[in-house]
């Protein structure tokens, strides 16, 4: 019986070494494998993407510039001179240029109020200007705008039947505001400033167009300002072709100063009370 046993145990133990493990799996190796080429082609689609897009940076840095065009109406400043002050801008690619520093340069010739500029792609620079506007002349080499701004032009013998102001140049804002108001209020009379002057402690004079000096004084310049328009209705145009000058400092009056006549002087003065 033991043997028996023995036999059956050795027949099992044979039976077991003839039985053939099952394959091993080899699907994780085979997506490593796949994760990594993935990884490599992703590597190697980004370098090449790199080179694209460093060739594209260099490309448009290294685009010059091509074209100047100037927009805006243009009456004193040349085109020329525009284009002249951007040359040695011009050398720089149209990404590098310095926009503030060409209308920084720009905006120093005289004639030229501001300026916005603009790219367009591929190589074109867009300038548009805007004028000065002179509304006066300013001394005897200037001219002055609506804002009381300064500018001094090489030439201004075109702009010589301006009116001419003149005072302290820190307050050549002053001068043009009253100006344009003193203007306003003659206006319905037909009358117009020919000089306007504002000396340094502040006194105002004027002459007209029609050649009557009028001495406003420093005080109180609007009221004596409409005293003077009342005058101006009563005398009418005849009578006031015999008036040199007319001098509002007084509190209720005119001095008037009769143009000189053959025969005459014209220190002689009466005083025309208001009403």
């Amino acid at each position: 019986m033991a043997e028996r046993e023995v036999g059956t145990f050795r027949s099992a133990h044979a039976r077991g070494a003839s039985v053939r493990m099952p394959p091993r799996n080899n699907e994780p190796r085979l997506a490593l494998l796949g994760r990594f080429l993935l990884a490599a082609l992703g590597l190697a689609l980004v370098a090449l993407c790199g080179v694209g897009i460093k060739q594209a940076v260099d490309k448009v840095n290294a685009q010059k510039i091509t074209e100047v065009a100037i927009e805006g109406e243009l009456n004193f400043v040349s085109g020329d001179a525009i284009k002249d002050s951007v040359k040695r801008f011009v050398a720089a690619s149209l990404v590098s240029l310095d926009l503030d520093l060409l209308k920084r340069e720009l905006e120093r010739q005289p004639w030229i109020s501001d300026v916005a500029l603009r790219r367009e792609w591929p190589g074109r620079l867009i300038i548009h200007v805007n004028e000065e506007v002179a509304i006066a002349r300013w001394g005897s080499d200037a001219l002055v705008n609506q804002q009381g701004r300064i500018f001094k032009p090489d030439d201004i013998d075109a702009q010589m039947q301006l009116p001419l102001l003149s005072g302290p140049k820190d307050e050549a804002r002053e001068v043009m505001q009253q100006y344009l108001e003193f203007n306003q209020l003659l206006y319905p009379l037909g009358v117009r400033i020919r000089d306007l002057t504002m000396n340094a402690r502040g006194a105002w004079t004027m002459t007209l167009t029609n050649g009557i000096v009028v001495r406003l004084g420093r005080e109180h310049e609007l009221e004596r300002l409409r005293r003077l328009i009342v005058f101006l209705q009563a005398m009418g145009a005849e009578r006031l072709s015999n008036v040199a000058a007319l001098d509002l400092r007084y509190r209720n009056g005119i001095a008037v100063q009769p143009a000189a006549t053959p025969g005459t002087s014209k220190d002689g003065a009466l005083v025309a009370r208001s009403q």
